[in-house]
């Protein structure tokens, strides 16, 4: 006999999932890397419980660092790339030191000296001389952004002293030695282009003296035009070949270069997807290298990953079958086999090693992020929707309807909604599992991610149109979107309630919207733009301008339109706000301000200020209790109880 679901209220249904789960849940994985002597697979992870990163051997399940020990880098700001593996020895970057560290044979040594101006990232050892390895480093002996330095450095690292080999340019990342050690490409970008929107791929020649000292020469730049497109993730097939990714077409698509000859695209004709994601970190890695002819790619359409096997020499390729929802790091181990951190929908992140046997593609569980299974029934099937703003172009979002296997609504009533406005703004939500989401789905709650103007995964041109209009455009799309839900009948177009992290759009909404949103959660959030621009990181320094349409001299009066804290007297919605009070991005002295400027005008506002937290969320006993004001504060918006019980 099949089990009738109870009807109940939306917000009302009694759920298992609660705040403290949604925190205990708090591993993260950051970074996979390979030591391609033995094959061993290492990787990183974020675990909240411990407030810091931490170097596995994923195999073995066996941390390789003790307490004390941060395995992360801080370069950008953003970090990424902390680790790589060579001959049986592991090097990673540690913070608050700063230091690359070595371990080998369970011994863990310093290598750097202790010189805290000097942060490092993207180590990459060199094929034949294995006490010699490149590097990004970022030199904070003059702290001011404006004045922070980025090179390329070669690193003994048997006397741990680090010499510059590139330099002259504002930016640099991903430096990669073809399998001779001959070769070294890199990228390289100066302000005012970001990451995302101009990056020069650049292949020089590798010398190294009788001295045992690693030199660049002949720099060639192969792809990546400033201010025009972006080259990136490059990767050597064999001594002479280079595949990369590159958007001149408008979409992230695989290009080759072949050294001394020409550089063409793969594909006979573009697909209208993109194979990677903004390059908001160091390391990304989307795609790997299976063989001489073969690659192994991440293609993301309509907010959803996928794999392709692409033959270089034909331009054709095929998908493989996937579970997966969402793919990152992805990492060659041998001929036809990879690792990857990928993610379903009704399942957390895991560590997967795929092989690809006569086409055939054979999946191995080596770790999993959720200590709490999921119990059957309870995630959400996303829908993706495509919308429109006002001008009539396509919105693009994902819906995700009330979900328990033991409730359902009543007919006549449609569930509230919690719309999350995406940070970033140029990046996107996965359709992937999420606790989060899941805590309110389980209670009868509706849940839509916006891909507002600007959001990435549809495109350059895209991405581009939040141009100028940052912190306007974007606010009008998720209104347009979420009233065009409701019109479909999915949601309550009356109980809405609006949460997100960065930037100032969320506190824009409620105060361009001031009747449309019941109540909002504005966490980690930018309230001065003008102020943010004077003091943002070196790799944000122009970022406000490229989103508002200039500096806050040449635009004074945007600036000032779009900064929540100047206009919080037409705040008229209950909001909780959050902030990290070491937050090195955005100073929390913004949402203090914004916080008295809401309260001394009559405004309903909570404040959650955590002193050890920076930007974003790196302790679980602070998730769980974000988590909890959250839900409480959203549920007495609507006079909800919030029935739960543990797991």
């Amino acid at each position: 006999m099949q089990y009738k679901p109870r009807v109940e209220q939306y917000g009302l249904w009694s759920s298992p999932v609660t705040p403290e789960t949604v925190s205990s849940q708090a591993v993260t994985y950051e970074d996979l890397t390979i030591d391609t002597t033995n094959e061993s697979v290492y990787h990183v992870e974020r675990r909240l419980v411990e407030g810091r990163s931490v170097l596995v051997e994923t195999y073995q399940k066996k941390d390789c660092i003790q307490t004390g020990y941060n395995c992360r880098s801080v370069v950008h700001a953003y970090g990424g790339a902390p680790v790589v593996a060579r001959n049986n020895a592991v090097f990673f970057t540690n913070v608050p030191d700063f230091r690359i560290y070595k371990i080998e044979k369970e011994h863990l040594t310093g290598i750097t000296p202790n010189k805290p101006q000097f942060r490092f990232a993207n180590l990459t050892i060199h094929p034949t001389h294995p006490n010699l390895m490149v590097a990004i480093r970022e030199d904070y002996t003059n702290p001011d952004p404006a004045h922070v330095v980025d090179t390329v450095v070669s690193v003994n690292t048997d006397t741990g002293v680090s010499t510059v080999v590139c330099q002259g340019w504002d930016f640099y990342a991903n430096p990669v030695f073809n399998p001779g050690g001959t070769k070294l490409a890199w990228l390289r970008w100066n302000h005012p282009d970001m990451p995302f929107r101009s990056t020069q791929l650049v292949v020089g020649d590798v010398h190294i003296s009788a001295k045992n000292e690693l030199s660049i020469t002949d720099e060639t730049v192969i792809a990546g035009d400033p201010g025009v497109s972006i080259a990136q993730q490059a990767l050597w097939v064999n001594d002479t070949e280079l595949t990369f990714l590159h958007d001149i077409s408008g979409f992230i698509q695989p290009w080759i270069h072949f050294v001394g000859g020409e550089t063409r695209p793969i594909l006979k004709q573009p697909i209208l997807a993109d194979l990677a994601e903004p390059m908001w970190s160091l390391g990304m890695s989307s795609y790997a290298v299976l063989n001489t002819d073969h690659l192994l790619c991440t293609i993301t359409k309509n907010g959803f990953a996928s794999l392709i096997v692409l033959c270089i020499s034909s331009g054709t390729f095929e998908e493989v079958p996937s579970p997966y929802v969402d793919l990152k790091y992805m990492k060659r181990v041998r001929a036809n086999q990879v690792v990857f951190v990928a993610s379903q929908i009704d399942c957390g992140e895991q560590i997967i090693r795929m092989t690809l046997e006569n086409k055939n593609p054979i999946f191995h569980v080596l770790a999993s992020s959720s200590k709490t299974p999921v119990s059957d029934g309870f995630a959400p099937r996303p829908e993706p929707l495509v919308l429109g703003d006002s001008m009539g172009r396509d919105i693009y979002a994902l819906f995700f309807p009330p979900t328990h296997p033991q409730f359902a609504g009543p007919q006549d009533e449609k569930p509230p909604c919690v719309i999350r406005f995406h940070p970033g703004p140029t990046s996107r939500t996965s359709p992937a599992f999420s606790w989060d989401r899941v805590l309110y789905t389980s209670r009868g709650w509706a849940w839509l991610d916006v891909m507002y103007s600007g959001s990435s995964g549809y495109g350059r041109q895209y991405m581009e149109r939040l141009d100028g209009q940052g912190g306007e455009l974007d606010v009008q799309d998720c209104v347009q979107a979420t009233r065009q839900t409701a019109a479909k009948g999915l949601i309550d177009g009356n109980r809405v309630v609006l949460t997100g992290a960065g930037g100032p759009s969320v506190l824009m909404s409620v105060i361009n919207f001031p009747d449309f949103y019941a109540a909002a959660c504005s966490q980690f959030s930018v309230c001065d733009i003008a102020e943010l621009y004077r003091k943002s990181p070196k790799l944000q320094l122009f970022y406000s301008s490229l989103l508002l349409g200039g500096t806050p001299e040449e635009v004074p009066q945007v600036y000032k339109a779009r900064s929540p804290l100047f206009h919080a007297g037409k705040i008229k919605s209950p909001i909780l706000l959050a902030h990290g009070a070491q937050d090195p991005v955005i100073p929390v002295w913004q949402t203090d301000a914004i916080a008295r400027e809401i309260e001394e005008g009559g405004g309903q506002v909570e404040y959650l200020r955590f002193e050890d937290e920076g930007h974003g969320v790196r302790r679980a006993e602070n998730l769980r209790l974000l988590q909890e004001r959250q839900l409480a504060f959203f549920e007495n918006t609507f006079g909800f109880r919030s029935p739960s019980k543990e797991l």
